[in-house]
């Protein structure tokens, strides 16, 4: 589509093919107070407070070209799907440095819509973050300047890294239009190797040769485990999976979990951070609160301490049931356990207090009010609800 600034209607929804368009089109939101809301893939509509609805629905899948591949890394316009990358630079051998969800990745998850949510998947352990691979952005502000660096979206932020301003702003900040990130070779072998209980997890985290991933899985009204994956070189890894058969009790080999890379998702879910030595406290509090409120949890997360929680709230009363778990959650106060709601029905948003303590909201605001002083682009979906 390629519209007139000046004569064409401003349309509820928009699939621009261009910076160029992009551009245009917030420029024209802005100059008409419109609320904008932005989509890739859709995969991570759920997750968040519910957006109200958008005078302005933007979908970025047009904007899909790869632009350059070099050695070691890769830039392609924000509507590329993440499948299709990962088919592009597995023709050399390689994929992409951080690890994403992969269930986000089979249901059709873009490049800035990865980035946006920073995303990622259980292979963090020997990998970095999405973050600190993104080697950099083009964006377009709220008012539809097209900036490649922080100075770009406003003079104040001078100085300030823009990857860093946007990664996990979910839309917020600036609409991301084109990315670089960083490749890495593909591994030769991958094993997995399944282990009762999650006592052995916090040892793996310092054993002499660490796991690319060391995932704990409590299914609903079942006991915990361990899953660890090795991956490298085959005669590597085979010899370190026979090394963990041996010292850990119960340890055997396994096939890929069919939930691999997957989030925990029931009716409802919450996010929790912990530290590594609470881990089993976490678990022992979530054995107690299914026994107590009778309905099914699920708990999932990397032996590092970052866990989602599936609750599966019953239809009749989605808030009382969410509200109870966060609020006994919380109750081990912030150094021991943060938590907030990520994916629930709509109503229980405004049932709970969805974030809880949010150390640096009011930075969060500031910034905000910097880069989108008329809070167009996607109102309440950032992190605290900014």
């Amino acid at each position: 589509m390629r519209m007139s600034l000046t004569t064409d209607e401003l349309p509820r929804l928009a699939s621009p093919s261009s910076f160029a368009e992009l551009s245009e089109l917030m420029a024209r939101a802005h100059a008409e107070n419109r609320t904008v809301a932005v989509f890739g893939g859709g995969t991570a509509f759920d997750d968040h407070p519910p957006a109200s609805t958008p005078g302005l629905l933007i979908d970025l899948t047009s904007i899909a070209e790869v632009a350059d591949h070099a050695d070691d890394t890769i830039r392609a316009g924000a509507g590329t799907r993440i499948s299709a990358l990962n088919r592009f630079a597995a023709q050399s051998g390689q994929e992409i440095l951080a690890d994403l969800p992969l269930d986000r990745v089979e249901a059709g998850a873009t490049l800035g819509g990865m980035i946006s949510t920073a995303a990622t998947g259980p292979r963090c352990l020997r990998r970095p973050r999405l973050a600190e691979t993104v080697q950099s952005v083009t964006t377009v502000a709220a008012d539809g300047t097209i900036a490649r660096t922080a100075y770009g979206l406003h003079p104040d932020l001078d100085g300030r890294d823009l990857p860093g301003l946007v990664i996990g702003s979910w839309g917020t900040r600036a609409i991301i239009v084109e990315a670089e990130i960083r490749l890495a070779e593909r591994a030769e072998t991958q094993r997995f190797v399944w282990i009762p209980g999650p006592e052995a997890a916090a040892d793996l985290l310092v054993a002499r040769r660490v796991p690319d991933a060391v995932v704990i899985e409590r299914p609903p009204g079942s006991p915990a485990a361990t899953v660890v994956l090795i991956e490298g070189d085959t005669d590597e890894v085979e010899a370190e999976v026979g090394h963990l058969v041996d010292r850990i009790p119960g340890a055997t080999p396994c096939g890929e979990p069919e939930w691999w890379g997957s989030r925990a998702r029931l009716a409802a879910t919450i996010g929790v951070s912990v530290a590594p030595s609470f881990i089993p406290t976490l678990i022992d509090a979530v054995d107690r609160l299914e026994t107590t409120i009778g309905y099914p949890l699920q708990l999932r997360g990397s032996a590092t301490g970052s866990f989602e929680l599936g609750v599966g709230v019953p239809d009749s009363e989605p808030g009382v049931a969410t509200r109870v778990v966060l609020e006994h959650l919380r109750s081990f106060g912030l150094h021991f356990i943060a938590a907030r709601l990520i994916r629930a029905p709509a109503p229980v948003w405004g049932e709970v207090d969805a974030w809880g303590p949010q150390p640096g909201r009011s930075r969060r605001r500031e910034i905000k009010a910097l880069v989108d002083p008329r809070g167009i682009l996607a109102p309440g979906r950032g992190i605290a609800g900014i």
